[in-house]
């Protein structure tokens, strides 16, 4: 047997360039990763707060067209309380039968069932 060791503490002798070669291209594609996450990063963060005013306006708008919907409706109540109260009225009135007449109001009938009278609005 040898008297050597089987094992070596020197270093093997190594080209130079062999090493920093591999690792410019890999730090190279690492930087430009890191700068495209960093984009996508940045336009979530922006399309986030987009939303969320988006979802504040459309909140405040709702919030202001109920009244002008309540009102609409109770608009359109008294009309055809109106309309009922003028077909009523042109039964037994010429007036009435002529503006009824002239614009040519009608009543029409409930889906399902045969017209009744209408009745006067209170």
């Amino acid at each position: 047997m040898s008297t050597e060791p089987d094992y070596n503490f020197n270093p093997p002798a190594a080209s130079g360039s062999n090493g920093i070669s591999i690792l410019l291209p890999f730090a190279l594609l690492s930087a430009a990763i890191a700068v495209v996450m960093v984009a996508q990063t940045v336009n979530v963060f922006k399309a986030r707060t987009s939303l969320r005013d988006g979802k504040t306006q459309l909140t405040d708008a709702y919030q202001k067209r109920q009244t002008l919907v309540k009102q609409s409706a109770d608009i359109q109540q008294k009309l055809q309380a109106l309309v009922l109260d003028l077909l009523l009225l042109a039964k037994t009135d010429d007036d009435a039968k002529a503006i009824v007449g002239k614009y040519n109001i009608q009543q029409n009938a409930p889906e399902g069932s045969s017209a009744p009278a209408p009745e006067p609005a209170k």
